[in-house]
């Protein structure tokens, strides 16, 4: 049987930590879960990538929490591979929202987030899904407001963002030298939208790649996400998969 924690030759006890995976979620059995292990793909903590979910993204399908998380994690990854890559950031797992639903403990997602975390760094990274649509929340720790990215502009997606924020701040409350809740909360204009109903997912991922670039983003020049959509889903199949190899 395989430990699912091993199955990427990369991923370190010390990335677990970054991104808030539980330990007591790393090393679930394929028995316990019910699943059949040959069709596992990849599988990191509370993370699991199968031959089903390689499909969805060549298809041009719906990407679950599963999808988004994983490519929160390889931006952690990359980040920590190659110092100063990326601005210092945090990301939050998308767990974090969708198990409070639940009546979950919720805390193990953010164990990650303290004082000394906070302060190292610039960004902190929190995609949401709700009523099936992602969007991505930005916390900008150094000017002390919120960023909301949205490819299917529209009021009811943000309206549940200050409970977001709520929950997150329950979670982390000695973590900040101020009170999150209070920060403002600005829609980031200009940014590519989705043509259709199912590439949501993709343009968060690539809203966190692109806001953690060292150089700032001038939106109004990037006009070729929706043209590139296909090949931005394969590059992410391909990292999944180069990342299993022993």
């Amino acid at each position: 049987m395989r430990n699912l924690a091993g199955i990427s030759r990369y991923y370190s006890v010390s990335t677990r930590n970054l991104v808030g995976i539980p330990d007591e979620l790393v090393g679930i059995t394929e028995e316990l879960l019910g699943i059949n292990a040959n069709d596992m793909i990849y599988a990191y903590g509370h993370v699991f990538i199968y031959r089903s979910q390689i499909d969805e993204l060549l298809m041009s399908e719906y990407l679950d929490n599963n999808h988004v998380d994983t490519f929160g994690i390889f931006l952690v990854e990359k980040n920590q591979m190659c110092p100063g890559l990326y601005l210092p950031f945090l990301f939050v797992s998308s767990f974090h929202w969708g198990y409070k639903k639940f009546n979950a403990d919720t805390k193990k997602f953010v164990s990650h987030i303290n004082k000394e975390s906070v302060n190292a760094a610039n960004l902190i990274l929190v995609p949401i899904i709700e009523s099936s649509h992602w969007t991505l929340l930005v916390g900008n720790l150094k000017n002390k407001v919120w960023d909301f990215y949205d490819s299917l502009p529209k009021k009811t997606h943000r309206a549940i963002l200050p409970e977001v924020i709520s929950h997150l701040y329950e979670d982390t409350t000695t973590s900040f030298a101020t009170d999150i809740r209070r920060w403002r909360i600005r829609r980031i204009k200009q940014v590519p939208t989705q043509k259709n109903s199912v590439d949501c997912g993709m343009y968060v991922c690539k809203y966190m790649e692109a806001v953690i670039q060292p150089e700032a983003v001038v939106w109004a020049h990037v006009k070729d996400w929706e043209d590139n959509m296909a090949k931005f889903r394969a590059e992410f199949a391909y990292a999944i998969l180069s990342s299993t190899i022993k």
